[in-house]
């Protein structure tokens, strides 16, 4: 008989203990389903505001960027973005006018020694149709500029993501020529931040109405050799 009591015992503890735990896992999984749905809107506002395209925007504004995206009939040269020797201008398709066409110096790849004329295929301006002219212009401007059809050579979003990963010309930007700065966001970082944009469905930041901080020239001084840009 007091055997008997003693299983019954402890069945009943058993039973007691399977339970308790239960209610501690469903507790716990409940606790951890609420704070997901807590942060997952967060999450999602973050993506949805336009921080990631903030997170690579530096590099449109790179000088390496940004001396060829400026105001003005002509490209510009070094990191102080001085405007091109020998009174360049870009011309009915941004390739120069008469006898001063960018192919007369630059070639589809940078001139061996330090400020030599750099070079990269098609290089050149933005055509006058569609300049792509971002100086100045805010974050947000410059969202809606890039994706705009009418101001990318009517590219769509892929298109505009293969063109700022891909295409050799904005690539140079990492691989500049002796004697200059490249840009210094690497491009593998700027290309998954570029595609995360895109995958997030390429939102815009709100436009606060503030122009943008003119580019400072970088460490290490700007050289004014014709090579530059």
């Amino acid at each position: 008989m007091k055997h008997f009591l003693t299983s019954i015992l402890f069945v009943i503890g058993s039973t007691v203990l399977i339970f308790l735990g239960a209610l501690s896992v469903s507790r716990t999984t409940r606790a951890a389903e609420k704070q997901v749905a807590n942060t997952t809107p967060s999450a999602a506002a973050a993506k949805d505001d336009g921080t990631l395209f903030v997170e690579f925007v530096s590099v449109l504004r790179h000088p390496r960027c940004m001396n060829c995206h400026s105001h003005g009939d002509f490209p510009r040269q070094g990191d102080d973005g001085h405007p091109h020797t020998m009174n360049v201008r870009r011309g009915p398709e941004g390739h120069g006018v008469t006898a001063v066409k960018c192919s007369t110096c630059h070639q589809d790849h940078n001139l061996a020694g330090a400020h030599m004329p750099p070079g990269a295929p098609s290089w050149g301006l933005p055509p006058p149709s569609t300049p792509m002219i971002w100086e100045g212009l805010s974050d947000a401007q410059i969202c809606r500029s890039i994706k705009d059809p009418k101001q990318n050579k009517n590219r769509n979003l892929d298109q505009l993501v293969e063109h700022l990963t891909e295409d050799k010309l904005v690539m140079w930007g990492w691989n500049p020529g002796e004697g200059r700065n490249p840009v210094p966001m690497s491009h593998d970082e700027f290309a998954a931040k570029v595609k995360q944009w895109r995958a997030a469905g390429a939102p815009c930041p709100a436009d606060t109405g503030e122009k943008a901080e003119a580019v400072s020239p970088l460490m290490g001084g700007a050289q004014y050799g014709f090579g530059q840009r």
